[in-house]
């Protein structure tokens, strides 16, 4: 009996892990209208979409230490533009409504005709604001569209002096040692995966189990039916891997 105790213990911990797990994706915006005053190849802001809500996908555009280092006043973004594969279901808004939620201030705009970024090419959507109403970060979200993670993955289209990238950016509020105080930013590079907290706890509870199921095992029957089962789905190989990974 008290091993069917650990045993759900053990099953209740699974189900915790994979809940706390939310699916997103994340890029950097490395490159820059204006490198070589600022160089490409530095990550200048992160895009990060989740499906964390049900029927919502949201995008957090945060800034990071290489353009925040170099903040002077209202350092935010104020215009975002990304693609959408096939059929587009978004259309324009003035503010939030039952398919965006924006920040106050800010609009969405849809092509036709199609949101250029200054050397990044043109987008399908762009969701933009006065530069009064500067965001860092930036987040906004599309509701009850049937979009999913993988719908944003398409480069921008057209001429690009800067190159096609899946997302671009218009940040100002900074200064740079030649005197600009704006720039454009795009980029298609996958940022690493950053481990959530509970994944930091799993790992733990998981050890804290396993210890627990020795310490039954060895008191019970060597041929006990349960006793086999647990030894051999959760003591061996894949348990293991888990763990290390």
């Amino acid at each position: 009996m008290r091993a069917v105790k650990v045993l759900a213990m053990f099953t209740a911990l699974l189900l915790w892990y994979s809940s706390a797990q939310g699916a997103f994706v994340s890029f950097f915006l490395n490159q820059t209208n204006l490198n070589p005053t600022l160089p490409d190849g530095a990550n200048y802001a992160r895009v990060t979409i989740d499906d964390n809500t049900a029927n919502t996908i949201t995008f957090t555009v945060s800034l990071l230490g290489p353009l925040t280092s170099l903040a002077s006043q209202n350092l935010g973004i104020q215009n975002f533009g990304f693609n959408v594969i096939g059929a587009d279901p978004l259309a324009d808004a003035s503010g939030s409504n039952s398919q965006w939620t924006l920040p106050a201030g800010w609009i969405a705009s849809v092509a036709p005709p199609p949101n250029q970024l200054n050397g990044f090419g043109s987008f399908d959507v762009a969701v933009s604001a006065t530069g009064t109403a500067r965001m860092a970060p930036l987040v906004f979200q599309v509701s009850n569209t049937g979009l999913a993670l993988s719908s944003f993955e398409r480069q921008s289209t057209g001429g690009a002096i800067e190159g096609n990238v899946l997302f671009a950016a218009h940040i100002a509020g900074f200064t740079t040692n030649a005197g600009d105080t704006s720039g454009f930013f795009g980029g298609s590079a996958l940022a690493p995966v950053p481990v959530p907290e509970s994944g930091l706890l799993f790992p733990a509870g998981l050890a804290a189990i396993l210890a627990l199921l020795r310490k039954r095992a060895a008191r019970m029957p060597d041929g006990s039916p349960l006793v086999s089962v647990l030894l051999r789905n959760y003591l061996g190989t894949r348990t293991r891997s888990m763990i290390s990974g």
